[in-house]
C-alpha cells in the first residue's frame, strides 16, 4: 500500500517537471501548446499556435476571424481557409461580432504587432506565421519532430489532408502501439 502511494506521488512529480520544462519541445515531439503570451519590445502579445489553429478551422469553430495581413499578391497565392485579407473597416467590425481575431502575416513584421494591439477585442497572433502553417498543418515533416501516438498520428494526416496538404517523410514513422493489451500488474 505504501509502495503505491509512493510511486503515485512520483508520478505526479514526473508529470508536472515535464509540464514546466518545455518536455514536448526538448524532446522534438509535435507541438501541444495552444495559446501563450510573449513580450516582445516590452509589449505583451497573445500567441496561438499554427496546430491549435487548424484545429479550430477543422472542427469549424464559428467564434474566430482570421486575417491575412501579408501583401494582396501573398494573399492570392496561399492563404488560410477561411482567411480574410486585412482591411482597416472590416476588420473593426469584425472585432465586434467575433469571439476571438487571428492575424497573421511575416514573423518579423513590426506593422503585424502594431495591428495586433490597435485591433478591439481578443486578438491573437499566428506563432510563426505561414512558415509553421506549412510545416506543423500542410506539410508537417516527421524528420522534425515525433509524435506521441497513433491517434495524434492520425489526426495530423487526416487533417493535414482537409487542408490539401500532404505530410511529408510519413514512411519513416515506427509508432508501436499496444492495441488489445489490458492493465497488467497490481
Amino acid at each position: 500500500m505504501k509502495t503505491n502511494h509512493i510511486l503515485a506521488i512520483m508520478a505526479l512529480v514526473v508529470g508536472l517537471t515535464a509540464a514546466f520544462t518545455k518536455h514536448s519541445e526538448n524532446n522534438k515531439l509535435y507541438p501541444d501548446w495552444k495559446f501563450h503570451k510573449e513580450r516582445i519590445d516590452g509589449k505583451k502579445y497573445s500567441f496561438i499556435s499554427a496546430s491549435h489553429l487548424a484545429n479550430l478551422i477543422y472542427s469549424k469553430d464559428q467564434n474566430i476571424v482570421i486575417f491575412d495581413a501579408r501583401s494582396w499578391k501573398a494573399f492570392e497565392g496561399y492563404h488560410i481557409p477561411q482567411a480574410l485579407a486585412y482591411d482597416p473597416g472590416l476588420g473593426s467590425k469584425a472585432a465586434s461580432s467575433s469571439g476571438k481575431i487571428v492575424l497573421y502575416g511575416e514573423p518579423d513584421d513590426e506593422s503585424l504587432y502594431d495591428l495586433a494591439r490597435k485591433l478591439p477585442g481578443k486578438v491573437y497572433v499566428l506563432k510563426g506565421g505561414m512558415d509553421a502553417w506549412y510545416s506543423l498543418v500542410l506539410f508537417p515533416d516527421f524528420l522534425s519532430f515525433s509524435v506521441r501516438n497513433s491517434d495524434q498520428l492520425d489526426h495530423i494526416l487526416h487533417r493535414s489532408g482537409f487542408f490539401g496538404g500532404k505530410p511529408q517523410n510519413t514512411q519513416l514513422l515506427n509508432i508501436n502501439v499496444r492495441e488489445g493489451r489490458y492493465r497488467e500488474g497490481c
